[in-house]
């Protein structure tokens, strides 16, 4: 009868040291980041106009509004009463994007018009329809990638609205662009 009662006393003892192990498991997890080079944007002064988005020389009709669209490509098309004087010369504005090799990044352009105001005065006029063009895609559009070395560039073209007998003179004003990882 002691070999019994020992016999079952081992049995409970095993078993509840069994479950005992048992109430309890563990399992290994993974801490992960990617660092990535803080992205930059800047003039690219090393092609012509840098940032700035330059429409030219434009002669307006004293009864006629119109509008001159400069292309991300720098092709530059007139409408209503606004004509392009062919001797001067327009530019896209361009923008140089640094950060991480072989990411994909997005260019945020001004949503609603900008006010341009003449030199001197206070007549105005506005840009809108702004389009992009990242060297990367070469198409038109708000994304791009950047190359092996980590940069890439893109060229901004917009639309000037310009009123009848619009004053004449130099306007000027910014207009902000954003770039970030996508």
């Amino acid at each position: 009868m002691k070999n019994i009662k020992t016999y079952v006393l081992l049995i409970v003892a095993f078993t509840m040291t069994t479950i005992e192990l048992n109430a309890q498991a563990s399992l290994s997890g993974k801490a992960k980041a990617e660092i990535t080079s803080q992205i930059s944007i800047s003039d690219n002064s090393g092609l012509p106009g840098g940032t700035t988005l330059n429409f030219g020389s434009l002669a307006v009709s004293t009864s006629t509004s119109g509008t001159c669209t400069l292309s991300t490509s720098n092709i530059r098309t007139t409408s209503g009463g606004v004509n392009a004087i062919s001797t001067t010369t327009s530019s896209t504005a361009s923008f140089l994007v640094n950060g991480t090799m072989n990411k994909a990044f997005a260019i945020t352009l001004p949503a609603i018009p900008v006010v341009v105001t003449r030199a001197g005065g206070i007549e105005t006029m506005t840009v809108d329809n702004f389009q992009a063009r990242p060297m990367s895609s070469g198409s038109d559009q708000t994304t791009g990638t950047l190359d092996a070395t980590g940069t890439d560039s893109f060229f901004v073209g917009g639309r000037l609205n310009i009123a009848a007998a619009q004053v004449d003179g130099v306007y000027e004003g910014t207009f902000n662009v954003t770039v970030a990882y996508n």
